[in-house]
């Protein structure tokens, strides 16, 4: 299933040639685990939460640049829109991560830059 997906993106197409079907998905799904780990983290470390929120925007703007290059992903009865058919209620998902992760970095950017102003004031 991921090699119609992978293959019809702009950004990740490189992921089939560079390691197979199966390190493609290996490959995605360690690098979503390490960034929402980081995310994660990010709860007690804004650093952490910046990291994985920066490197979460990256995964998701991989992902959901292939709903618009996907063949036959835009439903005409639906004037055009990504209707969830099979492979893109797959990736519709990743659009609410990707805003997600806007939000959560904005969160870490702000609670670090509070706490290198309470360093600086004490």
């Amino acid at each position: 299933m991921l090699v119609p997906l992978i293959s019809h993106s702009p950004i990740v197409f490189w992921l089939l040639p560079a390691f197979g079907i199966r390190g493609a998905g290996y490959f995605l799904g360690t690098t979503e685990t390490i960034f929402g780990s980081l995310i994660f983290l990010g709860y007690w470390s804004p650093r952490l939460g910046i990291l994985g929120a920066l490197g979460s925007i990256v995964t998701f703007i991989g992902t959901t640049t292939i709903i618009f290059f996907l063949p036959d992903g835009w439903a005409r009865e639906a004037g055009g829109f990504p209707i969830m058919t099979l492979p893109l209620g797959f990736l519709m998902k990743d659009v609410l991560f990707l805003v997600a992760s806007f939000y959560l970095l904005k969160l870490d950017l702000t609670r670090a830059a509070l706490e290198i102003t309470r360093g600086k004031a004490a």
